[in-house]
């Protein structure tokens, strides 16, 4: 009854992530959460993607996970961050209603015969043969995977105000200890923030500018209909500081927690506090301020843009001197966490720890910030112990192919200094790994699992006939008299074709948009395609010359890459200089991919081990 193939400690993003992957093997799951707290609950901004996230959950989603369904089904507002630049860097973001999202976790997972969720609070981890969990009960399982986000020795900060957990009214995770002892813990704890909750009767919002959901977004998970959705949709808000929200800020500086040396931890540059912006530009008195919606039967919204942990009258001032807010009303005052997490070179690609077998990590332990990470490494965790436990060989995703591949190897090959986010320019190959391919990019990853689902039948199916889509835009011809030439104005600026040319090559041409062209050519020939799939191979094939051209470096890359090579005989040779031996002890790196993102690695250090190699 206690025992388990898999026990997953933690119910946010990634736990659900691990479980739900993990359950697809048929092994038997256990997943340990916080009494009170409902599965995959929303602490911070209540939103699944944005640039370079959209293309996680994508990701997920084309991988079997669960992010995406449940998405779709608490999506309230719907937008395409960077919808005027390139498809590259185009990626979706969805404001959902965090009850409901919840709420629907707690249902797909309750309904997966094979995971048992358990409510109780872990006092203590051991391992002998097999992992031993202890709270009111105990649990023994195989393998174990550690999801505890910014729980581990949490701290909250509001003004002078401290209190243990991971969030606001919850419990820290405690007696971790008799496990993570052997864990190295960074020395430098990490922080995050979140801004004060506004009752959303108080705002008004004739002074604000509306963004209203936008219809031609496609829902995220593949086996949908693309642009049904599910719950209600509303309009998100956007307001501005101005110099007297930031004079109050800098005149109380003494009194934030962030300044006057009460929180040591760091944060992340790129998600800044209201304090950070006001003391880092000074001269910068105008930020942006959205109001978002926290739920359809709540009566919060999130004021993303002014996260705080300034003392609670303070918040309120400066809360109300924006406009639009002059009567707003706090439901519930903003903080930040300090927490501690592991050091992820210890980490195996697999998020195996690379001393202790059988243990991973994923998640805001591993130092990174957002839910679409956490999900992406609970996959990756969830479907590593899965395979482990089968004796099968590990799932390991390329940075070339996938984010969360960039994601992980990033993780796991340096030490962080901030807490981590995924952005597109992290990616060397970001003209390829694109939101609308991610069914193409994931198709062998998912195949390789061996799994017969609905999911994986689809697959199949779209890859069979994006297949037979290409080859019809390379071979089909259309002449420069064409009538289907007239078909183009509206499509771009019209104009006549030079010469003969196949489709592949009129979906290059820099003056038509791709996807609308290629509709027009279906239409022509009389071809009923779905809209997801012509909108891929448009796309690809008007990137396809950049990716052609970059293609062979690319691949020479992932051979390398992926080269195994053996730390412990380079980390002894005369020709490495001292401090890079240092480093690759440090790291343990276990492929020249993970050897040259370490930090410091010098490129002779490199030559030596690429000529060894060659």
């Amino acid at each position: 009854m206690n025992s388990f193939d898999i026990l997953i400690v933690g119910g946010g993003h990634a736990g659900i992530e691990a479980a739900y992957l993990a359950s697809q093997f048929n092994l038997k799951i256990g997943l340990i959460t916080i009494p009170g707290i409902g599965l995959a609950s929303a602490p911070c901004n209540p939103s699944v993607g944005g640039v370079g996230k959209g293309q996680v959950v994508r990701e997920i989603d084309a991988l079997g996970g669960a992010m995406g369904i449940l998405a779709d089904r608490a999506g309230i507002q719907f937008r395409t961050l960077n919808d005027s630049k390139g498809y590259a860097v185009q990626s979706s973001r969805v404001q959902i209603d965090k009850e409901l999202y919840s709420q629907e976790a707690e249902k797909l997972i309750s309904s997966i015969s094979n995971i048992t969720v358990i409510r109780e609070k872990i006092f203590s981890i051991q391992k002998n043969d097999l992992f031993e969990v202890s709270g009111i009960n105990k649990y023994f399982s195989k393998k174990i995977i550690l999801t505890v986000g910014t729980f581990l020795n949490g701290k909250l900060h509001t003004g002078s105000k401290q209190v243990n957990g991971g969030r606001v009214d919850c419990d820290v995770s405690p007696g971790l200890s008799d496990l993570l002892d052997k864990v190295r813990v960074r020395p430098q704890r990490f922080k995050t923030g979140t801004p004060p909750r506004l009752n959303k009767s108080s705002i008004d919002y004739s002074k604000l500018e509306e963004q209203p959901s936008d219809s031609s977004v496609r829902n995220f998970h593949c086996l949908n209909k693309p642009f049904t959705r599910y719950a209600s949709q509303v309009s998100c808000y956007l307001a501005h500081t101005n110099k007297t929200t930031m004079d109050i800020i800098r005149e109380n500086k003494e009194k934030s927690p962030m300044f006057n040396g009460q929180i040591t931890g760091v944060g992340a540059r790129y998600c800044p506090s209201i304090e950070d912006k006001a003391f880092r530009y000074p001269d910068k008195n105008t930020h942006h301020v959205f109001i978002e919606p926290e739920g359809l039967n709540l009566d919060t919204v999130y004021p993303s843009g002014i996260s705080s942990s300034l003392p609670e009258d303070i918040q309120l001032s400066y809360v109300q001197s924006i406009s639009g807010l002059e009567s707003a009303q706090i439901e519930q005052f903003g903080y930040a966490v300090e927490y501690d997490v592991v050091d992820t070179t210890e980490l195996k690609q697999t998020l195996e720890h690379g001393q202790l077998g059988g243990l991973y990590f994923a998640g805001q332990v591993n130092g990174t910030s957002g839910y679409e990470e956490a999900a992406g490494q609970g996959l990756v965790a969830g479907i590593n112990a899965a395979l482990s436990v089968l004796g099968r060989e590990a799932f390991i995703l390329s940075r070339h192919e996938s984010y969360i591949g960039v994601m992980i190897e990033d993780l796991v090959s340096n030490t962080r200094d901030e807490p981590y986010r995924l952005f597109t320019a992290r990616s060397e190959n970001r003209l390829h790994i694109r939101e609308d391919n991610s069914l193409v990019r994931m198709w062998a990853y998912r195949t390789k699992l061996g799994l017969n689902t609905k999911i994986d039948k689809f697959l199949d199916t779209f890859i069979s006939r994006f297949q037979v889509l290409c080859e019809f835009c390379d071979k089909t011809m259309v002449p420069e008299d064409s009538p289907l030439v007239e078909e183009f104005s509206g499509v771009g600026d019209l104009q006549k074709l030079s010469k003969r040319m196949s489709v592949s090559e009129l979906l290059r041409q820099a003056w038509l948009d791709p996807v609308k062209t290629l509709e027009h050519v279906l239409i022509f020939y009389g071809l009923e395609i779905d809209h997801d799939l012509s909108r891929v191979v448009a796309i690809t094939k008007k990137y396809e010359g950049y990716i052609k051209r970059s293609e062979s470096q690319v691949e020479k890359l992932k051979k390398m890459d992926s080269m195994k090579i053996n730390w412990k005989e380079i980390s002894s040779s005369p020709n490495v200089s001292f401090e890079c031996r240092q480093r690759i002890v440090r790291v343990m790196p276990e492929t020249f991919g993970q050897l040259k993102l370490i930090e410091g690695i010098r490129p002779a250090t490199l030559a030596v081990v690429a000529a060894k190699a060659l």
